[in-house]
């Protein structure tokens, strides 16, 4: 259950920023969108488990005084599964930061 209200409140944010704050929508073929996700999955690789990058399903970008804050859906497999994730990657290229601050597996 908390799980999903996590996953809830990843969704209501992705999408009241995309409405309210000017967000743009990635194309999930982009290459520095996919870097992103793999990006995000290394990282979440480095603190729980070992997920494999498959690809971007969707997401939203927003611009802020911190950097670009990427909202992503991704698919990632365990070795045998491919499932999704719920992603949030800061991104600031010109202070070389970017950094994973949430990630979640979206329910089914």
């Amino acid at each position: 259950m908390r799980i999903q209200s996590l996953i809830l409140i990843v969704l209501i944010v992705i999408f009241s920023s995309a409405a309210s704050n000017h967000a743009a929508f990635l194309n999930p073929n982009d290459p520095l969108v996919n870097e992103i996700g793999n990006f995000a999955v290394n990282e979440y690789n480095k603190q729980v488990n070992k997920l494999k990058f498959e690809k971007v399903l969707n997401g939203v970008s927003e611009i802020t005084s911190q950097g670009t804050n990427y909202r992503i859906t991704l698919s990632a497999t365990d070795g045998s599964t491919s499932k999704k994730y719920a992603a949030i990657v800061l991104d600031n290229p010109t202070q070389h930061v970017r950094r994973l601050t949430n990630f979640a597996p979206i329910k089914a």
